[in-house]
């Protein structure tokens, strides 16, 4: 890092030099090219009208130094890495064999190199270190493009490539040494190091990758994908290896041919038991250390190999009519917790419950060995006598004149025999790719890896936004009685609503989630009547909406900016120097050629110029009020609609324009009385005469909505009388045409979607979904609202799988009054850690059920 800073130093200190040297150059040239011409030279830069363009050259100030800078960058960047392999080696040797990690996040800018997904979490120290000096020395290769200058990039890219060469070396040495002398732990780790290492590499390239003559052949890309694809395979065959040497070995319980009942069918053996129990363990590893796509594949096919082993062990089994219970205990014990697994190892609905299984995937390849299980126990346990009869009855009944379709065929029918609660069959057997249950959903967020955007964005709206709904309505912000909260959860649950409001009222093809979602709140608050008083700055509101006055305050900016220049582009007449009127007898004595004006002349010709601007100002704003609206979201069109309903004892005054219109308006006529935001919206200072103007025209805008308050002016009524001669009742005729984009028949044929282009078909719900998380992804802060209420989903995950479960339950509030719902603050959720593994838990449970067998 010191190296790095010195030569940052010495860059900045010659680019000064440089840009000084190129200026005076250029000075000096056009005062000489003067002086041969003849010609003076005072105020030559000032007098210039041609566009100057200096090369600095900057780097010219290093040709002399290459060598030296190319000996620094090799001799620094070896020394630093033999020393830190070195000091990891001693305290491997010497203090643990466990591999001290570094938290990736905790990297700046790493994030932008890759997706989310394939980021690993956690990294080796030793690789941090030496991968934190390689980034801090890029920008360097970086500059040194020219060609005096390309023994430093190319001694870079050398030396790059000795320096995670070394690396990958030390990490194959390390995972070598599992598990005869390190823990398994370790293997996670290196492999999230070595695929980490392979992401800086490739990004290098990318930075050095000019089509010039750089040899970045030298960068070892391939032998870190080769590392990469070689721990990860050293890690599934050994859990493989493990379980089908050590963990599935149980000669006691497979014992099939014995007489005796196992345990007097107390139990299922016990080696099942311990596989369930080590592949929690692995998952907590993956969860912990690899990117999430990469945990998500191992965990995958580890548990697609060691099921195929159960799968041969079982299917080869001849039990005495004394095992039949204990097999049959085994079979679904094995479905029980490849169920409770399959949460984990699938990003979707659909590869949960609609797969593909021609596709080859790992996941496919699972539902394919469970149904084969499914067969195996009917087989080995059903009666003959009920076999037979049940093939007689379906020839009889001529099974083949009605084949089931393809696509019924690939739905996974053991989830409904294994839970019919959870995967009823109406449920799996749609055709389309539906959204399914909302259990489905919040297992899938709670169980996987990380944050899935596309998952947490459908389970956001599913169901009219039923998570959301259940979180507000089971937290303190929707309890009649005060109850002691924290200044902390206060805070946290503001921002989550605000997280919420910010990704709803983006989706323009949702526009009623936004309102579902926040209807409960809204009501249990009785806070609809800050909708009337939302352009009333003064008075304190939610938090909320402040988020609501900040997105109609863009439309009405825009209204006021223009409305400024209106007013500023007209000139007032120059000011009297005499406040006083002068008298008859000295007016008649002023020559004609003088063209004096008295006072009254002066304001007879600038009220009737004001009353002119206004007409104009009027116009224009009656003009754009529709273009304005139709600016805005429809998720925020539909949430003012939502709120005029509730808003009856208003209905008089909202009757003409509604509720959305009057709010607009009254933000408009507030933002022109307001000197600070004129100032920001103006471009030149306001002068007394254009506030006057605007004032008038807000108070003109008032009355024509019986928003005023008191007797309106004289010159207020000769506004509205003008604009009323010049276009007769076109102002009411506005207001109705821009009422009727807040109409219950836009959102509808939005949700139909029938808003597309010459009646083209409707858009499909999951080509919908994406297009909603791409809005999301291009605005700023919408992933991170996204993971915000994933972190708030998982961490009141126990409370909504208990809520779900009792639908009946779902209209009523919180148990006792009390809030249980918890929230965390966007800072909290963006480091909210793993959760724990806990061996005494999940040594006897799977997921939240236990093992409910007793031993003798």
């Amino acid at each position: 890092m010191k190296l790095a800073m010195c030569l940052a130093v010495c860059v900045y200190v010659c680019v000064c030099v440089y840009v000084c040297t190129g200026i005076l150059k250029k000075v000096r040239e056009d005062v000489d090219m003067n002086a041969l011409d003849g010609k003076a030279t005072p105020d030559l830069l000032l007098q210039s009208t041609d566009a100057v363009c200096l090369e600095f050259e900057w780097r010219a100030a290093f040709w002399e130094l290459v060598p030296q800078m190319a000996h620094c960058v090799k001799v620094f960047l070896e020394d630093m890495c033999s020393k830190t392999l070195q000091q990891e080696e001693s305290v491997y040797s010497s203090v643990s064999t466990l591999i001290t990690t570094v938290n990736v996040s905790q990297r700046q800018g790493v994030e932008l190199t890759c997706p989310e997904k394939d980021m690993p979490k956690v990294i080796v120290k030793f690789c941090s270190n030496v991968l934190e000096e390689l980034d801090a020395l890029l920008p360097l290769a970086v500059a040194c493009k020219d060609d005096a200058l390309l023994p430093v990039r190319s001694c870079y890219v050398e030396v790059c490539g000795r320096v995670i060469s070394a690396l990958l070396t030390r990490l194959e040495e390390r995972s070598g040494q599992v598990p005869n002398t390190a823990p398994l732990k370790n293997l996670p780790t290196l492999l999230a190091s070595s695929l980490y290492i392979q992401q800086r590499l490739m990004h290098y390239e990318s930075q050095l990758r000019d089509g010039t003559r750089t040899p970045l052949t030298l960068l070892p890309v391939q032998r870190s994908q080769d590392v990469t694809a070689a721990l990860n395979e050293h890690l599934t065959s050994y859990c493989v290896h493990v379980c089908a040497t050590s963990i599935l070995q149980d000669a006691e319980s497979h014992y099939w041919a014995d007489p005796k009942p196992f345990y007097e069918g107390e139990r299922c053996s016990f080696s099942i038991q311990m596989w369930h129990y080590f592949l929690s363990g692995l998952r907590s590893d993956l969860w912990g250390s690899v990117s999430p796509a990469l945990a998500q594949q191992t965990l995958a096919q580890v548990l697609a190999q060691t099921l195929e082993l159960l799968l041969q062990r079982y299917s080869r089994a001849q039990p005495s009519y004394k095992r039949l219970p204990q097999i049959r205990m085994d079979i679904t014990a094995i479905l029980l917790c490849v169920e409770e697994l399959m949460w984990s190892v699938c990003g979707s609905v659909e590869e949960l419950v609609r797969p593909c299984l021609s596709s080859g995937s790992w996941v496919s390849c699972i539902h394919s060995l469970c149904n084969q299980f499914l067969n195996v126990c009917v087989i080995l346990t059903a009666p003959l006598p009920l076999i037979h009869s049940t093939f007689q009855k379906e020839l009889s009944e001529g099974i083949t004149s009605a084949p089931a379709e393809p696509s019924s065929s690939q739905a996974p029918f053991w989830l409904n025999v294994i839970n019919p609660t959870l995967f009823p069959q109406e449920l799996l057997r749609e055709q389309e790719a539906g959204e399914g249950s909302a259990l489905w959903l919040l297992k899938l967020m709670g169980s996987g890896p990380g944050c899935c955007p596309a998952l947490v964005l459908q389970a956001a709206l599913h169901s009219d936004c039923l998570l959301l709904r259940l979180l507000l309505s089971r937290s303190h912000l929707c309890l009649d009685s005060e109850a002691e909260v924290s200044l902390e959860a206060q805070q946290a649950a503001a921002e989550f609503v605000e997280a919420i409001f910010s990704i709803l009222s983006s989706l323009n093809n949702v526009p009623r989630a936004l309102a579902l979602a926040l209807e409960g709140y809204l009501d249990r608050r009785h806070l609809w009547d800050h909708f009337y008083s939302l352009a009333d700055t003064a008075k304190e509101a939610p938090a909320l909406f402040r988020s609501i006055r900040a997105v109609i305050s863009k439309p009405i900016n825009s209204l006021i900016g223009h409305l400024v220049s209106m007013m500023q582009a007209c000139e007032d007449l120059p000011g009297t120097l005499i406040r006083l009127e002068l008298p008859e007898s000295v007016l008649t004595k002023i020559p004609k050629e003088w063209n004096y004006a008295s006072n009254e002349a002066k304001n007879k010709h600038t009220s009737k110029n004001n009353i002119t601007l206004a007409i104009q100002g009027l116009s224009f704003i009656f003009t754009h009020l529709p273009s304005a609206v139709a600016s805005l979201p429809l998720p925020i069109r539909f949430l003012f609609c939502m709120a005029e309903k509730h808003l009856s004892q208003h209905s008089r005054q909202l009757r003409p324009t509604g509720l959305l219109v009057w709010t607009l308006l009254g933000c408009l006529c507030q933002g022109l009385e307001d000197g600070e935001t004129l100032e920001l919206v103006s471009v030149q200072p306001l002068e007394r005469g254009d506030k006057e103007r605007l004032a008038l025209l807000s108070e003109c805008l008032q009355v024509s909505l019986a928003q005023q308050k008191g007797i309106p002016k004289p010159t207020v009524h000769k506004v509205l009388q003008g604009l009323e001669e010049k276009r007769p009742k076109w102002s009411s005729a506005q207001l109705q045409k821009t009422r009727k984009l807040c109409s219950e028949s836009v959102f509808e044929r939005v949700e139909s979607g029938l808003v597309q282009e010459r009646g083209g078909p409707s858009e499909p719900a999951e080509q919908k979904m994406w297009s909603a998380l791409l809005t999301l992804c291009q605005e700023a802060g919408g992933i991170q609202n996204l993971r915000q209420i994933h972190h708030t989903v998982q961490l009141n995950e126990a409370l909504l799988r208990s809520e779900l479960a009792s639908p009946e339950d779902l209209g009523s509030c919180s148990p006792e009054g009390h809030p249980s719902v918890q929230f965390l603050s966007a800072g909290s959720s963006q480091s909210a850690p793993a959760r724990p593994f806990n061996p005494l838990f999940h040594f006897d449970h799977i997921g939240s059920a236990k093992f409910d067998q007793p031993t003798k």
